[in-house]
Order: C-alpha cells, then sequence, then structure tokens
C-alpha cells in the first residue's frame, strides 16, 4: 500500500491549521516513564520531525505495537501545545494507513544542468537522505522507486481565516472544543462542551494555611465522558450560584491535576480546577446529544461480589420500606436512616441505607408511593458498597436517587415485575447467613481444616462443616451489650454497670438503663475425623439453643432448671455449620479461630439427597 505524506503538514500544524487531517511517518515509538502510562512519538511529513503525544485513549494501540518505526498514519484529531517552551502535538485521534514499513525513500537531485561541485549526501534525523546542492537546483521525493516533483504539493500557505500577527499570541486563538476523554494537562488550550450531573455542597475547612471553602460538580460530555470540576475560596463566589444541575456549559482555561480517588468516584484520572481566568458560558440552547445522566448499572447478584467501599449505580423495584429512624454516628452526631430493600431480575435483592436529607426527600416520596400500592423502580447513582454482615448500599454525598425514571433499563425492569417477577421470591445479600451459603459450595470435615491449612491466607476460608455439638461452655456464655445504633447496626459493644445502677457504653460514651445480652458462645463440635472448638455469636447462638441469650440469662440467674435443659437439647445434634475460618493474633500468639455464622439442624430428607448426588458423581468409577 502507498501512501504520500503531508508535505510541510507540521509546519501547518504548528501555524494553526487544526482543520488539516496529514499523513505522516512514525519515527520513534518510546513509552514515557512515569505514575501513569504515556507513549510519546515522532513524526515526519519527509522534512521535518516533531514530537508527538498520544493521548491515553491510544495507549492500547501504541501497548499492542500497531503503531511502530515506519509506520505511516494519518491524524484525524490533534491539538498543538508548547511544553516547556517546545511545540508538542497531541494526538487524539488517528488512523494506521501502514502498520509497518521501511523508512521512506531519500531526497534526490535533478539538476536542471549537472554540477561537478556536488557535495556528498547527508541522512539527517528524519531518515531522510538529503543532498547539499548548488544554487540552481530542485529536489524531489523518491518512494518505492516513484519520484513526486515539488509541483505537485506547494508550500504550506495559511488558511484564509487565519491572521497573520507574527508570533501567535497567547490566548488571542479561540479554544477548540475537545471530548473529555482527550483532556491532558500537556494541552495549553481548550474547551469542553458538557452537562452538570451533580453538584456538590458547600464545605469549609482548616489547615495549616488557614480558612477556606471549596465545592465541585459533575460533567457529562456527548461521548459519555465524565469529570470533576473543583472550586476553591474566591473562585466558588463566582460560580457557586451560576452552576445548575441539568445546564449546559462550556468551560474553558482551568487546570488539570490527578483526580483524588479517596474521594472522586468518577472514571477519569484527571480533575478540572477553575482559576480566575476560566470561562464558564451557559449554553442558551438545549444540546440534546448529551444524555442527562449516565449509568453503569450492576445486577444486584454482581453487586454481592463487589469490593468493600466500592461504588456502584444499581437499579430495582422498591419491595419494601422502613421508616426514618434517627441514630447515633460514630461522631456522636445524630443523623437520620431509612433501610429501603430493592430487588431485581437476577433474582436477589439489596438493602439500600438513605442517610440524611435522602431519607426526607427522596426517601418521604418512596414512603408515599409505597403505601399507596405502587411498586417503585428506583435508580442509584454512586451508592456505597459495604460487607459487614452481608451486602449492601448506602448513600453518600455524591449519590443521587431517580424515582420512576424514563429509562430503558427501568422499563425493561418494570416489564419483568408487572409480568411475574412480583410474585417470584427472591434471596437478600444484605445477610451474612444468604451470602456465606452462596460461597460454601465445598464441604470439609475437622480433620482437612488443620490439614489444609484453611484460613491461614491473607483472606478468610468460607467451608460448610456438618458436626455435632458434644461440649458448651456455660460459664460467660453471653455478654451486657450496648443497644444504641451506630451507623446502620446496632453498637453491641460491651458495656458496665455504674453505681447508680445504669449501663455505659465507652464507644458510645452514652448511659442507658437497659443493655442488651448476645451470645459469646463457646462449643466443642466433632465428626468422624476429629474434634474443634468454635465461636457463635448471637444469630448463631440463637440457631443453635433455640433461645434468646437474654432469657437464657435469665434462667441461670434464678437457678431455673430450665437452663439445663435448654443446654442439654443442643448437645449431640447434627447441625450444618457455616463457618468462617480465620488466623488471628492473641498476643504474642497465632490461633486459627473458626467462627459460626449459620447453623441448621442436619434435615434429614435434605441430606439424603445430597449424599445421593455426591454418590452419582462416583459412577464412572469402577471399583
Amino acid at each position: 500500500m502507498a501512501a504520500r505524506l503531508t508535505k510541510n503538514g507540521i509546519a501547518a500544524i504548528n501555524a494553526g491549521d487544526l482543520d488539516l487531517k496529514p499523513v505522516f511517518q512514525v519515527m520513534e515509538v518510546t513509552k514515557i516513564v512515569g505514575s501513569q502510562e504515556r507513549f510519546r512519538i515522532v513524526v515526519s511529513d519527509g522534512t521535518t520531525t516533531q514530537q508527538a503525544l498520544l493521548a491515553t485513549q491510544l495507549n492500547g494501540v501504541a501497548r499492542a505495537g500497531k503503531v511502530r518505526r515506519g509506520s505511516v498514519v494519518q491524524l484525524l484529531e490533534y491539538i498543538c501545545s508548547t511544553v516547556q517552551s517546545r511545540r508538542m502535538i497531541v494526538i487524539l485521534n488517528m488512523e494506521v494507513l501502514i502498520m509497518e514499513s521501511e523508512l521512506f525513500g531519500k531526497l534526490s537531485c535533478h539538476p536542471e544542468t549537472e554540477s561537478a561541485n556536488q557535495k556528498p549526501s547527508l541522512l539527517n534525523n528524519s531518515g531522510y537522505q538529503k543532498e547539499r546542492l548548488p544554487n540552481g537546483t530542485s529536489l524531489s521525493l523518491s518512494f518505492n522507486g516513484e519520484s513526486y516533483p515539488p509541483t505537485v504539493q506547494p508550500s504550506y500557505k495559511p488558511p484564509p481565516n487565519y491572521r497573520s500577527h507574527g508570533a501567535i499570541l497567547k490566548n488571542d486563538a479561540p479554544s477548540r472544543i475537545i471530548p473529555i476523554a482527550a483532556l491532558n494537562p500537556y494541552q495549553g488550550r481548550w474547551a469542553i462542551k458538557a452537562r452538570v450531573t451533580a453538584k456538590g455542597e458547600l464545605r469549609r475547612y482548616n489547615n495549616a494555611r488557614g480558612d477556606g471553602k471549596v465545592f465541585s460538580f459533575d460533567l457529562l460530555d456527548s461521548d459519555g465522558g465524565e469529570i470533576r470540576v473543583i472550586c476553591f475560596n474566591a473562585i466558588v463566589d463566582r460560580f457557586l450560584d451560576a452552576i445548575e444541575v441539568g445546564k449546559v456549559y462550556v468551560i474553558s482555561k482551568g487546570s488539570l491535576k490527578p483526580a483524588q480517588k479517596n474521594f472522586n468516584h468518577l472514571t477519569n484520572d484527571w480533575e478540572i480546577f477553575l482559576e480566575t481566568s476560566s470561562i464558564v458560558e451557559l449554553c442558551p440552547e438545549e444540546d440534546d446529544t448529551i444524555p442527562p445522566q449516565q449509568f453503569n448499572f450492576k445486577a444486584i447478584s454482581d453487586i454481592m461480589n463487589a469490593e468493600n467501599n466500592s461504588i456502584v449505580d444499581l437499579i430495582g423495584i422498591v419491595t419494601s420500606i422502613n421508616p426514618s429512624v434517627t441514630i447515633l454516628r460514630k461522631n456522636g452526631m445524630e443523623t437520620q436512616r431509612r433501610i429501603v430493600t430493592l430487588k431485581d431480575s437476577s433474582g436477589m435483592s439489596v438493602e439500600l441505607t438513605l442517610w440524611g436529607d435522602f431519607c426526607n426527600s427522596e426517601g418521604r416520596q418512596l414512603q408515599e408511593l409505597f403505601d399507596s400500592g405502587a411498586f417503585s423502580s428506583l435508580a442509584v447513582k454512586a451508592g456505597k458498597v459495604s460487607d459487614f454482615s452481608g451486602k449492601s448500599v448506602g448513600t453518600i454525598s455524591a449519590s443521587q436517587l431517580f424515582i420512576n425514571p424514563e429509562i430503558p433499563e427501568a422499563l425493561s425492569l418494570r416489564e419483568w415485575f408487572d409480568k411475574g417477577g412480583k410474585d417470584i421470591s427472591s434471596n437478600s445479600i444484605s445477610r451474612e447467613t444468604m451470602a456465606v451459603i452462596r460461597q460454601n459450595v465445598v464441604r470439609k470435615n475437622v480433620s482437612q481444616i488443620k490439614d489444609e491449612g484453611l484460613g491461614r491466607g491473607d483472606k478468610p476460608d468460607w467451608v460448610t462443616l456438618k458436626a455435632t455439638v458434644s461440649f458448651i461452655k456455660t460459664e460467660n456464655f453471653c455478654y451486657t451489650a450496648c443497644p444504641l445504633i451506630i451507623g446502620d447496626r446496632q453498637c453491641s459493644k460491651k458495656v458496665t454497670k455504674l453505681t447508680n445502677g445504669n449501663w455505659c457504653c465507652e464507644r458510645c460514651d452514652r448511659e442507658f438503663e437497659e443493655c442488651e445480652y448476645r451470645y459469646l458462645l463457646q462449643a466443642q463440635v466433632q465428626d468422624h475425623s476429629g474434634v474443634t472448638w468454635v465461636t457463635a455469636f448471637q444469630e448463631s447462638g440463637e440457631e443453635m439453643l433455640d433461645c434468646s441469650a437474654k432469657e437464657l440469662f435469665m434462667l441461670k440467674q434464678h437457678d431455673d432448671p430450665k437452663f439445663a435443659e435448654i443446654v442439654r437439647s443442643c448437645l449431640f445434634v447434627q447441625f450444618l455449620f457455616r463457618i468462617k475460618i480465620k488466623e488471628e493474633h492473641f498476643g504474642e500468639e497465632q490461633k486459627v479461630k473458626i467462627t459460626v455464622v449459620n447453623a441448621e439442624k442436619v434435615n434429614p430428607l435434605t441430606e439424603s439427597r445430597y449424599l445421593l448426588e455426591e454418590i452419582s458423581k462416583f459412577d464412572h468409577i469402577a471399583f
């Protein structure tokens, strides 16, 4: 395949012609050493070379070796910036015309009259052979034996709208609108057109440099690119009231800095910081090419495998909603909490915890719709995953809730629900027992726990153990616990009794008249292979003894014979234990701890079916 280089293309780009789609040859490809993967290339138009930087969306092309020394490429989108007093082309989009080729031929001499004083040729840094020629000669470019005389492509002339002022003034040319995905800190002049999808509240802070204030907003453009914009102090006064969610703006003259991933859930590696010279212009006409919001929904069944504290988008049908309650946060401040249960077509449900203002705005609206008999669809943008006692999702300051949104995913979910999904039972991923049951697909016996070194890795092992309870410690089988709600769970820390008869929790720094009693049960279990100790907490203790910790404690306090009867009823009973095995440190000693997460008495019918299925796996083995 033959391709003709765009003569004087580099000069044209440097002069400000960004409508040209030049064809260049790649002379060099280099990976830049740094925290972020970037590639720099050197391109040639046949007479001049120029350094260029590939935008991050083109990293895959360089990484895969699809552009290399000798490749011929056509630049489709690009900008030209000055980096440390050197001109740099930033390539946003390009097409590889020839993946691999020898460096194009040499510049050959076609003199009108032969000269005996011709000097030997020299090889320039572009890979083209040039000849030092006497006056009166002309040059042509030859490639694969074909010559292209200079009259084919005349020297570069500026476009008609280019104003010749000598050197280009720094801020004279208008900024060019580019996609958000193409933004990078090497650009000297840029503009983006995007819709505001979220706006953060004004926050005040105090640090070593004094008091300050900050707010941020998120942008979405027509190509699906998202980025966060941050304003500090005096810039807050300029833009806080001007920015409205849902409006489209053209923004230019900001600085790009690495995104702070601890506070920014967007996928962009950069954030825009507005400055005194920044320009934010409201677009007077609506732009239908930019959607109101962009979602990346996860099915509820997939959230079960999401990492703790990760940010997700989800959508589901509201199947239950709890009243709003006042709870005490860890910092001692009170806030509102409301729990909503969502269900989707994956066959799973999840608890969504609404915090603060979400309880009284969207939460109240959801409550009214549910009380009227309506099952609303709810889309959640930027919910935070929690893995405490199963998986749940909670709102954060950046979260957004959309009730009955007019989007394809909501319409499809509504159709599924109305056509029978309403009557299909779903399993909750928001209870640890449910989450563990799905993971425990392999059974182990007591000896295998030790022989296979379970629990000694970085993460705990979750297995199912069929064993018989042979002994229960009746001393200190429970403890007095704090009844207050911290976060979205009960505190449950151990409390002490004061001289005035009240109970005190050091964690909550509160007193109360009544405390809770929670199981801390130490039991010995055994099977055909051996004996081991396990620890059962509140829920699993109640499953084993079929009695609350408080009730059993009161029976023991009054020396009621029923206490011993309840304990004996659990002995020599076979259970299916769902257990968590993890090595823990006790002082200077390391010890494997086995915790019972769920306990259920062995059902002979269910167990027989399981054993028959296991036996059927060996039918093909000849004995």
